[in-house]
């Protein structure tokens, strides 16, 4: 599995730009570098799920992040917040890769046999601490 130490937002979603509207709020559609794994995105949606700040990226498409602000003034705050929030799942993201990657070679199994449920327990049990 390939690694993302490069996935950032690159910008607005050309097809869903921002808009004034009679709502009490202005959605936002951020664009990401590339597709991400799907367990990035699992990942990056979980992460928002106690935060100010809410976001979301569709499983489906994996590249879009979707969001909202109050008002427009809030959007540079808002997008630095994301920001460090894409920066510190492709640490979470490469850290569970090479997770996998590390319980493959001590086992001798394949990294792609590691993957799904087999790979998400082996993390879990790898990260545990007996001390």
């Amino acid at each position: 599995m390939k690694h993302m130490e490069d996935l950032k937002i690159t910008g607005i979603d050309n097809n869903r730009p921002p808009i004034i509207s009679k709502k009490p709020y202005i959605d936002l559609v951020f664009s990401l570098s590339e597709k991400a794994a799907e367990q990035w995105c699992k990942d990056f949606n979980a992460s928002f799920k106690n935060d100010e700040h809410k976001a979301k990226i569709s499983l489906e498409n994996c590249i879009h992040i979707e969001s909202w602000v109050k008002t427009m003034d809030k959007i540079p705050a808002h997008l630095e917040a994301l920001k460090i929030k894409v920066a510190e799942c492709n640490i979470l993201f490469n850290d569970q890769q090479n997770a996998i990657a590390e319980a493959a070679s001590n086992s001798g199994k394949k990294e792609e046999d590691l993957q799904g449920p087999q790979g998400q327990l082996n993390q879990i049990i790898s990260k545990l601490d007996f001390n």
